[in-house]
């Protein structure tokens, strides 16, 4: 199996990394160590362990399973399927389980691997037991597609009573895929790589990947090894650039040799870092250290400016629209889309610059929102459940342009940015449309509309002003007026009314979602996009008005996407993909305040839009802000990801990969964004060094970023409360 180990050598193995002696433009640098990882030829996987961090074990659970519990996972209903990682030649599958209690007849299992039926077992009724079954040989490493058929089944309620009733089957515990015919014993299941006062000793055959990185160009490196069982294998060592698929240099370690040996490789001026990968034939191979030589004044990797200098001159207003739930493949031909479902907006877009890979770190609005305006990562702010509130130490976008003298109006007509989870803050007005009137008014667009006009026509102060107008449509319910219909089909007489109650009904149930059924709750959510429009076209409109218009950044954008069962999901919270992370991102600069040439297509997370607002304004970042000024600052490189708390996934995006978790926390899903935009292809097995690679930037990325305050508990007032009800997140 892959596991994880995350090592610092200096602390560890007393790294020295030294230049070699009388060499003329060499310079000694210290390089870390980070992860290290190690996938034995044998997989051995306990299916009753769980993760050690975001371990990457070889096998994959991919449908018909229970949760896993203390004896091992349930396999539910009459077939179940895994995918193994196996390494060239690894053949014999062997199973560890016990079928269910109190079956009609012999539970009989059927294995198919790869599309074609390799052999069967009957689990024996009582206790776990091995059972061996030999599947066809592959000369390559690859991924091997297991699906396993049963004969019988037996609800929980028969077994147990109660209300339960899923089909079980058997009980899994472990499972392996080996090269010989041997059951594996206990010794097998110890750790294939240990730490020891002489290094990482390997005990298993397989490949061991180690991650380095440093700010300096590389010229060469020295792996010094040491062979334990003087096999008199020889032991390939690569240094690899995993991301760009590049092998930098090889070399071999004789293990047939005592003492300590030397691999020498050319890295030639590398920077960044690097990946060794070695290659062990047959265990006792002791990793000791790498000598690393560089060139005198190499410049190194820049480090990333926190603090961003903005531009001069007169302060813009700055008004920033956000459209909850807006999905960027639908926002209008702006974005590709077929249907006009913004029109006013693709007008607003021709003279505005439009950023085409805009990702919410988070797929819902209360981690979302306070990462849009503070500039923070959801790692930092810590916001990330319906009671959390912001701490009054973070700063947010309103209190920088407050304290540089801007007028401040805030406008939500959701619970989920509010005052109550600290999202007033900075603001001279905060207006929550909920308070004061009924749900349907308060979620209705041009309710909002309405409030702002009535402000302008107050009049306002001179002072430069920043305006926030949270929308709800398109978020559901997908309940547009008659007018805003316009791709619902007449002749449609199915159950999809577009309400939460409708939503409600079908979320985690895709099967029973008619092609039909699906088309008009597509057709509904556009329909409410088209309707939000048109409330954007007012807002322009009464900001036109008051004169505030022509010297105003104006910003629609939105905290995250909506989902159409693209991945088995339905709306947002759930998943990482990007039907629920991509949003549009559009900004309409005034004349007197026009930015440098931009690269529309540079990768920006929503954490980006605040220190890019402030820069705008001519003013700094905040100094922990983990977001990058998408006008003036470097490129973004990396966007870390989450789902809401229930859910439980992951993720790093790192162009052109995404590298996903599963709900326990394993390392399970790899995306070529490039090559595979809607992320159809799971190619996690395929990579493995990659995996390693990336996941070692994930671990980096998280450690980089600054402290989180403490966040604190807050309850849900009755009008809120109602609020969440009517629009789908709580039921009562």
């Amino acid at each position: 199996m892959m596991k994880r180990w995350s090592l610092v050598l200096g602390s560890i193995l007393g790294l020295l990394v030294l230049s070699a002696c009388g060499r003329v433009g060499v310079d000694t640098v210290s390089v870390e160590m980070g992860r290290a990882d190690f996938i034995a030829d044998d997989l051995l996987f306990d299916v009753r362990t769980g993760p050690d961090g975001r371990s990457f074990e070889g096998c994959r659970f991919t449908r018909g399973w229970a949760r896993t519990g203390a004896d091992g996972k349930w396999a539910v209903g009459r077939s179940a399927e895994v995918e193994l990682l196996a390494a060239p030649r690894a053949h014999r599958l062997w199973i560890e389980c016990r079928p269910s209690h109190q079956l009609d007849g012999p539970q009989i299992v059927t294995v198919v691997a790869d599309g074609e039926i390799a052999g069967e077992f009957r689990p024996e009724p009582r206790g776990f037991k091995w059972y061996q079954v030999e599947l066809a040989q592959s000369k390559a490493a690859g991924t091997r597609h297991i699906e396993f058929l049963f004969s019988q089944v037996r609800p929980v309620q028969r077994i147990a009573g109660g209300k339960d009733t899923r089909p079980l089957a058997v009980m899994v515990r472990r499972f392996a895929l080996t090269r010989g015919p041997k059951k594996p014993k206990k010794r097998d299941w110890s750790p294939p790589v240990v730490r020891t006062p002489e290094g990482l000793r390997v005990r298993k055959s397989g490949r061991l990947y180690l991650n380095f990185r440093s700010g300096e160009g590389v010229e060469g490196i020295e792996v010094f090894l040491r062979s334990g069982l003087h096999t008199g294998n020889s032991i390939p060592v690569t240094l690899m650039h995993p991301e760009s698929k590049s092998k930098l240099a090889e070399g071999v370690f004789d293990s047939c040799l005592e003492g300590s040996q030397t691999v020498n490789l050319d890295a030639g001026g590398l920077e960044g870092g690097f990946q060794l990968v070695i290659s062990v034939r047959s265990g006792g191979l002791v990793f000791e250290r790498i000598e690393a030589r560089i060139r005198r004044g190499s410049p190194g990797t820049p480090s990333k400016e926190r603090r961003q200098r903005g531009m001069t001159g007169a302060r813009p207003d700055i008004v920033v629209i956000v459209l909850d739930a807006t999905r960027a493949d639908h926002a209008g031909s702006t974005y590709g889309y077929s249907r006009e479902t913004m029109p006013i907006i693709d007008q607003l877009a021709d003279d505005a610059m439009v950023f085409s890979r805009v990702f919410a770190q988070a797929p819902y609005t209360t981690c979302s929102v306070p990462t849009m305006f503070t500039g923070l990562s959801w790692g930092v702010h810590g916001v990330v459940e319906g009671r959390d509130r912001l701490p009054d130490g973070e700063e947010t976008l309103a209190e920088s342009l407050q304290a540089a003298g801007y007028q401040t109006l805030g406008i939500t007509a959701t619970p989920n940015n509010s005052e109550r989870l600290g999202m007033a803050q900075g603001f001279d007005e905060f207006v929550q449309l909920w308070e004061g009137a009924d749900w349907r008014t308060s979620i209705d667009p041009m309710f909002a509309v309405k409030r702002l006009q009535a402000r302008l026509e107050q009049g306002l102060d001179e002072k430069p002003l920043f305006l926030m107008l949270h929308l709800v449509p398109p978020h559901a319910p997908y309940t547009p007026p008659g007018s805003f219909r316009l791709w619902s089909d007449p002749e449609y007489n199915g159950p999809c009314d577009g309400t939460n109650g409708y939503l409600k009904t079908i979320r985690g149930h895709q099967e029973t979602v008619s092609p039909a059924d699906l088309n008009e709750l597509i057709g509904l959510y556009d329909g409410n996009l088209r309707h939000s429009d048109a409330a954007v076209g007012r807002i322009l409109e009464a900001l036109e008005s008051a004169g505030r218009l022509d010297r105003a950044v104006v910003v629609v954008t939105s905290d995250h996407g909506e989902a159409f069962f693209e991945h088995g999901h339905l709306d947002h919270n759930t998943t990482v993909y990007d039907e629920m992370l991509r949003v549009p991102l559009i900004v309409l600069l005034p004349d007197f305040l026009q930015a440098q040439l931009v690269d529309s297509s540079r990768l920006i997370s929503l954490e980006d839009l605040t220190p890019t607002l402030l820069g705008l304004a001519g003013l700094l970042s905040p100094s922990r802000s983990t977001g990058v000024n998408f006008v003036t600052g470097p490129r973004r490189t990396e966007i870390l990801h989450r789902t809401a708390t229930g859910a439980g996934v992951f993720g790093f995006r790192s162009d052109p990969w995404k590298l996903m978790t599963s709900r326990d926390g394993r390392l399970d899903r790899l995306y070529d964004l490039e090559a595979d935009p809607k992320e159809t292809t799971n190619v996690i097995f395929e990579h493995p060094g990659l995996v390693s690679w990336l996941a070692d930037r994930w671990d980096r990325a998280e450690d980089s970023l600054p402290p989180p305050m403490d966040v604190v508990e807050v309850s849900t007032t009755d009008d809120e409360k109602a609020m969440l009800r009517e629009l789908g997140y709580i039921d009562s």
